[in-house]
């Protein structure tokens, strides 16, 4: 093991002094907060402009109408018999109806527009069906506060027998922040892992490293060493992005993560990070060049997306059959456990049977791929082949 920690340590600092690491530790929360604040900055300075309407009133229900449209849409009476289009045109209208008889028995209305605007156009249908409403309440007899009784929906409040069988909001939040921070472990450091696999087999770099060390010892190292870096990565953008999430969010975040079982999501968290990332490393020796990497890598990226085809139903039955699959399946396990435990109190016999099931594939996965590796990384030439790789498998260690 200790030969694994030197080739971790070698990992972390050769990356560590790498111009392009250093410069997509920097840029990477730049472009996240350039996403995140530009379209709310762009939002703010796409304040609704003045936008006018002409309208023939026959009912004498316009200023009800302009009661009810929000203050940038505005409503122009015309007299009756004016030349409205030629009124529109030159004053630089959006557009002009007429409000007459047929509009409160037939609910239809012809409006005529210079300006297309989607925004104003839905404000003042909003605002036409509020005022029929009120014009056919006015004919019936029947009185707006007699009406809202008369429709008003069942009030049905939802009582747990258990406290703990109620969804907790903050444990939810910070289990589905964790299953985030989780896959981006394992897209980030598994495709690190891969790239540097494929390299040092090009450079024949493996020869060298494998005369003094073993294989198994080599990949641990490797997967370690980007497990760190990872680590630095999210702590670095934390330690940036946190001051603002308190300030900005208003959320209790250091309540929030005394409210949670951090020790079990952390468990679940690295299982799944082992899992993914020995099948990461082990696919990347039994590549030939990056290029070829690249292509199976989406074989691998598949995998942990299989979490998001349960989403569904771990979201609209956390205790159904599918969500407890979900839940222990080794393949989906480490996020849908996460998450399904913000939504119920998951039994402690399924955390200990999905944790159990999780470790053991983990370390059954980082077995093959050390066997993988082992011959992998000494194959020059070509790509394996599925049957080559399932002979590596069967070979017996000496």
């Amino acid at each position: 093991m200790r030969n694994a920690w030197k080739i971790a340590s070698w990992e972390v600092l050769r990356n560590l002094t790498n111009k392009q690491f250093i410069f997509g530790l920097v840029i990477t929360p730049l472009i996240m907060a350039l996403f995140i604040v530009v379209p709310v900055f762009l939002e703010r300075m796409n304040q609704p402009s003045e936008i006018t309407y002409y309208v023939v009133d026959e009912l004498g229900a316009a200023d009800t109408l302009k009661e009810l449209l929000p203050t940038h849409v505005v409503l122009v009476e015309a007299e009756p018999g004016s030349d409205l289009r030629e009124l529109v045109l030159s004053k630089k209208g959006a557009g002009y109806f007429l409000l007459q008889e047929s509009f409160v028995t037939t609910g239809q209305l012809e409006l005529f527009y210079n300006d297309s605007n989607s925004q104003a156009v839905s404000s003042l249908r909003q605002a036409l069906t509020a005022l029929l409403q009120q014009l056919r309440l006015a004919g019936s007899g029947v009185s707006p506060e007699e009406l809202a009784l008369l429709t008003a929906s069942a009030q049905v409040q939802q009582v747990p027998l258990k406290e703990e069988a109620q969804p907790q909001t903050m444990h939810l939040v910070v289990s589905s922040v964790f299953t985030g921070l989780v896959y981006f472990l394992v897209f980030t450091s598994g495709t690190m892992l891969m790239q540097s696999a494929v390299q040092e087999k090009r450079d024949r770099m493996a020869e060298v490293v494998l005369s003094s060390i073993s294989p198994r010892e080599l990949m641990q190292g490797k997967i370690v060493g980007h497990f760190l870096l990872g680590l630095i990565q999210l702590g670095f953008w934390l330690a940036l992005g946190l001051p603002f999430a308190v300030r900005f969010l208003e959320f209790p975040i250091l309540e929030a993560l005394r409210a949670v079982n951090l020790p079990v999501i952390l468990a679940f968290g690295l299982g799944g990070y082992l899992l993914f990332s020995a099948l990461f490393v082990g696919l990347g020796a039994t590549m030939e060049d990056l290029q070829s990497a690249g292509n199976a890598q989406s074989i691998v990226i598949m995998l942990p997306m299989l979490a998001f085809l349960f989403l569904g139903p771990v979201i609209s039955n956390p205790n159904g059959s599918i969500a407890v699959f979900a839940s222990l399946f080794p393949l989906t396990s480490s996020a849908i456990m996460m998450l399904r435990s913000g939504f119920t109190a998951v039994p402690l016999w399924q955390q200990l049977l999905s944790a159990a099931l999780l470790l053991i594939t983990a370390f059954i996965t980082m077995r093959a791929s050390a066997k993988i590796f082992r011959v992998g990384m000494l194959m020059y030439g070509k790509n394996a082949t599925p049957k080559e790789v399932w002979k590596w498998l069967r070979y017996r260690e000496s």
